[in-house]
C-alpha cells in the first residue's frame, strides 16, 4: 500500500529485530524513513548504527518518487510473491497493508515468500473486515494495485503460527481510536480490532511449520 495507518507506527518500529529490513510494497516509503530514524527503538537497535534498508514495491511511480531521495539502501521493482533476494536475506520483513491487495491464494504465495526471505521475523497488518475496493486514483494517476481483493481472518493468521494483535476498533468510533489504543484493549482483544497487526518468528533451526510447508488442500483448511 502507498501509505498505512499511523496508529501501526508504535507498535511497528519497536519490534523491528536485526540490522537489515524488507520493506514490502514500500510506497511512498514510510517505513524505509521510520526505521532509519528510529532504529534506536527497534528491538535491538543502536544510535550509533544505521540499518540496511531495502524497499520493493510493484507500482512503479511510486519507486520513481523514492529514488529521489536516500531513504533505501536498495530499492527493487517485483511482484512480492517473487521477492529478488535469496533464503534468510533479512532480519525483519515489513509488509504493512499489503495482503489484502490480493486474491486469497496470491496472499498465502506471498506468506511463504515472505517467511522464505526472512531470518527473524515477519510483521504484517491488513483491515480486521470485509473491505473489498478497486482501484483508486493517487497523486500519480490511477493505482489498480490498491485494490482490495481479499479479507484474512485471525484464525488463519494462527494456523499458520502467527501472534495477532489489533489496533482501533469496530465497536467504537474512530474518534475514540486513540483512548481504545493506548488503553491496549484492542491490541490485546484483536478480534474488536479495526486492524490486525501479526507478527512470526522464524528460525531456520526449529520445527515450526511454514506456510510453504502446506499444500493446496491443506491451505483451504486454514481459511
Amino acid at each position: 500500500m502507498s501509505t498505512s495507518p499511523l496508529s501501526l507506527d508504535h507498535v511497528v518500529i519497536p519490534r523491528i529485530v536485526g540490522d537489515s529490513v524488507l520493506d514490502v510494497g514500500c510506497g511512498y516509503g514510510k517505513w524505509g524513513f521510520l526505521a532509519k530514524k528510529y532504529f534506536w527503538n527497534t528491538e535491538n537497535g543502536d544510535i550509533m548504527r544505521e540499518p540496511f534498508v531495502a524497499g520493493v514495491d510493484l507500482y512503479s511511480p511510486n519507486l520513481a518518487r523514492l529514488n529521489k531521495h536516500s531513504i533505501y539502501n536498495l530499492l527493487t521493482q517485483s511482484n512480492a510473491m517473487r521477492l529478488p533476494f535469496k533464503d534468510n536475506s533479512f532480519d525483519t520483513i515489513i509488509a504493512m497493508e499489503i495482503i489484502e491487495h490480493m486474491p486469497e491464494e496470491d496472499g498465502f504465495k506471498l506468506l511463504s515468500e515472505l517467511e522464505r526471505v526472512a531470518r527473524k521475523r515477519v510483521m504484517l497488518s491488513t483491515p480486521n473486515k470485509l473491505d473489498l475496493r478497486g482501484g483508486v486514483e493517487d497523486e500519480s494517476g490511477f493505482n489498480p494495485h490498491e485494490a482490495h481483493l481479499s479479507w484474512w481472518k485471525i484464525k488463519t493468521f494462527k494456523k499458520l503460527g502467527y501472534r495477532c494483535f489489533g489496533l482501533g476498533s469496530k465497536l467504537w468510533p474512530s474518534r475514540l481510536w486513540n483512548i481504545v489504543e493506548l488503553s491496549y484493549v484492542s491490541f490485546r482483544l484483536p478480534w474488536i480490532s479495526d486492524i490486525l497487526f501479526c507478527v512470526k518468528d522464524i528460525s531456520s533451526n526449529s520445527s515450526q511449520s511454514k506456510t510453504s510447508d502446506l499444500d493446496a488442500s491443506q491451505l483451504s483448511n486454514v481459511s
